[in-house]
């Protein structure tokens, strides 16, 4: 009577792959087998795995096994360690990947000035499985006359132990898969998996997919590369996903027909994301009176005072008014204490400044007006690498300044 074994074939090769790294030889042996003489039957059900027979012996392939058992196979193309393991819902470790709450909002910049953005609409969680629905639209580069639609459906599904992803668009540079597995537990550096997926012209391939590495960022959040290989072209995607923030990194092969070249998108911002209308102060071109520049903006976190002092960073928009800024300036933070706005500069601030009384005088006028709008802020303190009582020029930085209307000049 034939002995029939259900083996794991992938874990024998686990262990020819693990002894050729270790001795360095080659332990890979020539052996006659027979195919699919053996047919397989799990609870008197017949079921259709290949499979070959050998010394008695019938050998079957470790994930079909086990899944027909409703478990899971882990494999790990570093360690080349493989694992069987009860199918669970790893919701806590998938959802700690995507923001926690609805109104999230995403931005996007990349090649060629391609960019989009994406709001988190709505979180549903069904029996063993989470739902984001996300919204949103590619930036149009051409000043309106493109007939392209830019509209963004884009779901991200937690389901078993994988975070995967379906898309509706038209024009969005990004996977040419509309469903996608885009991580899966373990999080772990060496996690690697292989799914069928379907292009946009209807044609199969199969995707094997890789975390490449898992970082700590200086937030203390932990950032996941991943790369996934089409198995049948040099065709590639690879993304960064940081826990709390989703994809903040993407890259692609793009395909042209006499040319390929890695194309990509980064995040500019992400978080709570409104368009505020703020009052920024700067000065003439003489140098005598600062003037309200009104400026619609994109504000992260209700960030207001940094976002104010951002735009001035980046100077004005309208005719006839000058920088106030110097050149190369970084703001380094921003925090309040007892109605004080602490403004801290990096030493740019005033290494790099222009100099002359007057200039010294609009650059103060135009940070303290502009802080000073709000109705938070009373006073405003200069610091310069996290230091107070450095000088701009002659004037002395110890003290938090007051509101100058004296200087601010009347607009038309």
């Amino acid at each position: 009577m034939k002995r029939i074994a259900v083996c794991c074939l992938i874990l024998a090769l686990a262990v020819i792959v693990t002894s050729s790294l270790s001795f360095g030889a080659d332990a890979s042996e020539l052996i006659k087998v027979y195919r699919n003489k053996v047919k397989l039957e799990v609870n008197s059900i017949r079921v259709d795995i290949d499979n070959f027979l050998y010394n008695g012996t019938t050998y079957v392939p470790i994930r079909a096994v086990a899944e027909l058992f409703g478990k899971d196979v882990d494999w790990n193309a570093y360690t080349s360690v493989a694992g069987i393991n009860d199918l669970r819902y790893e919701k806590e470790q998938l959802s700690a990947l995507l923001p926690e709450h609805e109104g999230y909002s995403w931005l996007y910049n990349g090649f060629a000035e391609y960019g989009h953005r994406m709001k988190l609409d709505k979180i549903t969680d069904e029996a063993q499985k989470r739902v984001y629905a996300v919204s949103g639209e590619v930036f149009d580069p051409s000043g309106g006359e493109s007939t392209v639609d830019r509209n963004i459906s884009l779901e991200y599904i937690l389901e078993g132990n994988r975070l995967r992803q379906e898309k509706v668009e038209k024009a969005m540079l990004d996977s040419k898969y509309d469903s996608l597995t885009l991580i899966k537990t373990p999080l772990v550096s060496g996690t690697f998996w292989s799914e069928k997926v379907v292009d946009k012209s209807g044609k199969e391939t199969l995707i094997n997919s890789l975390i490449k590495k898992v970082e700590v960022a200086v937030d203390g959040k932990k950032e996941y590369t991943v790369r996934y290989d089409d198995t049948n072209s040099s065709y590639y995607e690879e993304r960064v996903i940081k826990e709390g923030a989703g994809i903040i990194a993407f890259e692609k092969l793009l395909e042209l027909d006499d040319s390929s070249f890695p194309v990509s998108y980064f995040i500019y911002v992400g978080g709570d994301i409104e368009i505020i209308p703020l009052n920024l102060y700067f000065p003439d071109q003489n140098a005598q009176e600062v003037f309200r520049e009104k400026r619609e903006m994109l504000v992260v976190e209700e960030r207001l005072a940094g976002t104010a002092i951002q735009g001035l960073i980046n100077g004005p928009q309208e005719s006839g008014l000058a920088p106030s800024i110097p050149e190369g300036t970084v703001l380094l933070n921003i925090y309040m204490q007892d109605r004080i706005c602490f403004v801290d500069f990096s030493k740019e601030f005033i290494d790099n400044h222009n100099g002359g009384s007057a200039g010294e005088m609009m650059t103060l006028a135009s940070i303290v007006n502009t802080l000073t709008d709000f109705d938070s802020i009373d006073r405003v303190q200069i610091l310069v690498e996290g230091k107070t009582g450095e000088t701009l020029g002659n004037i002395l930085l110890d003290k938090p300044l007051e509101r100058m209307d004296d200087l601010i000049g009347e607009t038309e």
